[in-house]
């Protein structure tokens, strides 16, 4: 089994620009909001163990059923943001992601901040670290 503190975090900082700052946090809420509900499913290596070292025939038709099922019980939903709030200090406001966010991932972030602050009259930036 692989510990937590092995997976890789990331977060992806954003600094505002310009007025209206405290708006532009509000907005970033309701993305963070809009983004803990996004999942993706990880595949468990926890739901079937291998059989023993005692392999007869009814250990291996018992683990060949087990892995059947695989494909359908041991896909798990994972969160994407697995936290988001506003940040003291270089930057205002940040997104944690469950593990390290893929291209896409990060795209489709950006394109729901940009409409997030759309009409603000404000600008940013994001740092994915």
């Amino acid at each position: 089994m692989i510990s937590n503190s092995l997976v890789e975090m990331s977060r992806s900082y954003i600094k505002i620009y310009g007025p209206p700052v405290l708006r532009a946090i509000k907005a970033l809420e309701s993305v963070a909001v809009e983004m803990s509900k996004s999942v993706e499913l990880k595949f468990s290596n926890r739901c079937i163990p291998y059989p023993g070292p005692r392999q007869d025939t009814f250990e291996w038709q018992r683990y060949i059923e087990g892995l059947k099922q695989t494909y359908v019980e041991c896909y798990e939903p994972v969160r994407l943001i697995s936290d988001a709030h506003e940040l003291l200090g270089d930057y205002d406001f940040f997104f944690e992601w469950s593990g390290k966010p893929k291209m896409d991932q990060l795209m489709d972030l950006i394109g729901k901040i940009d409409n997030a602050l759309r009409g603000l009259g404000c600008l940013y930036t994001i740092t994915t670290k």
